[in-house]
């Protein structure tokens, strides 16, 4: 995605308030629409795990993953291309929110760190949604 941090920021700040949209169309992205079956989000078409090994706490949204942690439910989306990498979290309850860009993809390691580090422990997938 080609953004710029202020624009993204921006984004985030209104999807977590609701800004925008209908209240049906944001409970729609922050309600469970599906369930996450796999063990992490890459490589597509992977194998889906047993039942007992999927994890509750995890769901599709539309357009956003879901998940439930110590501090609640909360949202992210992340993406990539060959040379950037970013991601936003963000949790519910406090509508407290991260956006990070990068113009490397290796900074994408240190994401769940610096997102810790300033919203505390979120419970969010990190290694579904990185595998490691």
């Amino acid at each position: 995605m080609d953004t710029s941090l202020e624009d993204y920021a921006r984004f985030v700040a209104g999807l977590v308030r609701g800004d925008g949209l209908s209240v049906a169309s944001r409970n729609a992205m922050t309600t469970p629409q599906g369930g996450i079956t796999t063990a992490t989000e890459f490589p597509a078409f992977q194998a889906e795990l047993p039942l007992a090994r999927r994890r509750a706490d995890l769901a599709a949204g539309l357009g956003l993953i879901l998940f439930d942690g110590p501090q609640g439910p909360g949202f992210f989306k992340g993406g990539h291309e060959d040379y950037a990498g970013n991601t936003f979290i963000c949790l519910a309850r406090s509508a407290r929110c991260v956006v990070l860009l990068s113009n490397d993809v290796r900074a994408e390691k240190a994401f769940p760190e610096i997102v810790a580090a300033i919203l505390g422990e979120t419970g969010a997938p990190w290694l579904w949604e990185y595998g490691h």
